[in-house]
């Protein structure tokens, strides 16, 4: 499936600080960063759609000290610091009166900063630092990490940067982040943005699946091709059970570097009735590649499968399948019941396993 290009892409934060100036209806934004001396530093307020405004300039002294004034309080929102090439985003409630922020100008695009004067920021500086230390590796530890979000807006920053590369697969988490961020700051430019943005990723998904030759729903067409020992496997054969059919080819990067999810849900599932089909698109004269990445890949089931016809490739005609890796998931019954669910592979399988 053709991705889907966010309205939002950020960099993991940096290193910060916020402190209210003398005056009992000003606000400031102060920080000490050391190897900053001398350094421009901006302050822009952030946005889903890209529009930043800048709410101040200033430049750096020799100790990395600089301070940036404000007439109003700051609006709780998304917030983007600049010192010099360095850029970190962070967040604030709209309750802060004094926030500061010490760090080393090497590490602020690491978060590693020390904050004070707003929970908020500190929050999300924490949930930073801890995937910078311990990252993600399933949907389900991305979505622990959106859970950790201390406000509806952190939760839906946090699902861009967490499942942002494939939005289609996660629209379920992007409709919910949406509903309640405008839930909290109804009619706000945040919420606005967020939900354009997933109205238009629920958009594109519909038109993408509107092209597909084969829909939701939709009996599975048989596939019965030799396998690497010449022996005839069929499709039809493992009816009954929940099976991923599984299109790609030792050639494949994104197939080959898919292949290890693959093989921890088939160990974790195969004994409730889970299997794999797999279709090659290897080359005609790719035969022992494609033996090679199996036994490489660690692919322990038995239904792999090819013509060895590369894109003319009987099956990959009769499914529509135009990019690898594709993936269908199909029910008991025979029936397609999911299309290209890698990321969230486990999900789809427990609603009908």
């Amino acid at each position: 499936m053709k991705k889907i290009s966010l309205l939002l892409t950020f960099l993991l934060p940096a290193t910060l600080i916020f402190y209210a100036c003398a005056g009992q209806n000003d606000h400031a934004l102060k920080g000490t960063v050391t190897g900053a001396s001398n350094l421009q530093v901006l302050l822009e307020q952030a946005h889903f759609d890209r529009s930043n405004v800048a709410l101040g300039r200033v430049t750096c002294d020799a100790n990395g000290n600089f301070e940036i004034k404000q007439d109003k309080a700051f609006e709780a929102g998304l917030y983007r610091l600049g010192i010099g090439a360095k850029k970190m985003y962070f967040m604030l409630d709209g309750k802060e009166n004094t926030v500061e922020i010490k760090g080393d100008l090497s590490t602020i695009d690491r978060m590693q900063v020390e904050v004070k004067g707003s929970e908020t920021f500190s929050c999300y500086a924490d949930i930073i630092q801890g995937l910078l230390k311990s990252q993600a590796k399933s949907v389900e530890e991305a979505r622990a990490v959106i859970a950790k979000g201390c406000n509806p807006l952190m939760k839906a920053f946090l699902t861009s940067q967490m499942l942002g590369q494939n939005p289609a697969s996660f629209l379920d988490d992007f409709k919910t982040a949406g509903s309640n961020l405008a839930a909290a700051m109804p009619g706000s430019k945040y919420s606005t943005d967020y939900n354009k943005m997933v109205g238009d990723i629920e958009k594109q998904t519909s038109q993408q699946n509107a092209g597909e030759l084969i829909q939701v729903g939709m009996p599975a067409p048989e596939i019965s091709l030799e396998g690497p020992d010449g022996k005839v496997r069929s499709l039809s054969s493992l009816k009954g059970k929940v099976v991923l059919l599984d299109f790609w080819a030792s050639w494949c990067g994104p197939c080959r570097k898919a292949n290890p999810h693959v093989v921890d849900t088939y160990k974790k599932y195969n004994g409730k009735g889970f299997d794999v089909f797999s279709v090659s698109l290897d080359r005609p004269d790719g035969k022992e590649k494609w033996i090679q990445a199996i036994k490489q890949d660690g692919l322990l089931w038995d239904s792999h499968v090819s013509d060895l016809k590369w894109w003319d490739s009987a099956p990959a005609a009769v499914y529509g399948v135009r990019a690898i890796p594709k993936t269908f998931l199909i029910g008991r019954d025979g029936k397609i019941v999911a299309i290209n669910p890698r990321n969230n592979l486990e999900e789809e399988l427990l609603k009908v396993l």
